[in-house]
């Protein structure tokens, strides 16, 4: 409950930022914040010798996925209805189950069909593709949960060797370089990263 609390508190502060400050700027300082609090849980949990890693090239690749989610996310953001947004991002549990079996080999029991089939059907509500009411921002909140589900996936994998805080310290440090490299190639041409659009 206090995770879904700070995150819902981000998405809200995010989005009243947005009309004023570039998404990668967002996404830096989130991790530039976030990086001294993992580095204590990393060397809490395991020590910071966990962080030089054989699975680095795995961490990375959930790094880069993310990066996508989020960033997606976040331009959709300023775009759409708060909860609409949030709704949509929410399909992602239906893709993670959607993946698992081919990913993971693991069985998908009929009740669980049950529920993505509802679920999908739920995201053509809101996203009413083909009307006059559907938003192509909201195809960033879809790209962010299907690439979110698919860095769920490769947690699972992932998790069996590492431990959480040393998967969450490599997201926090591609998000970090990342969104700075994106940040500054847009400054260089002379784009913005993203505000209310135009």
């Amino acid at each position: 409950n206090l995770g879904v609390m700070i995150f819902s508190t981000q998405d809200a502060i995010i989005k009243a930022l947005s009309g004023d400050y570039p998404v990668t700027l967002a996404i830096v300082v989130r991790s530039l914040v976030a990086l001294p609090i993992l580095l204590a849980l990393v060397h809490f949990e395991c020590g910071l010798k966990r962080l030089v890693s054989r699975n680095y090239p795995l961490l990375m690749l959930r790094g880069l996925i993310l990066l996508v989610s989020y960033t997606s996310y976040y331009m959709a953001l300023p775009a759409l209805p708060l909860a609409e947004a949030i709704a949509l991002f929410f399909v992602s549990p239906i893709l993670v189950t959607l993946l698992a079996s081919p990913m993971l080999g693991e069985t998908v029991s009929p009740r669980a069909w049950g529920a993505v089939i509802a679920g999908f059907i739920g995201v053509l509500i809101i996203v009413q593709p083909g009307s006059a009411l559907f938003e192509p921002a909201a195809l960033l909140s879809l790209v962010s949960a299907a690439t979110y589900a698919l860095s769920m996936v490769l947690a699972r994998r992932v998790g069996a060797s590492e431990p959480a805080s040393v998967m969450a310290f490599y997201v926090n440090a591609v998000y970090m370089v990342g969104a700075a490299i994106i940040a500054m190639l847009l400054h260089s041409s002379g784009i913005e990263a993203m505000g209310h659009p135009s």
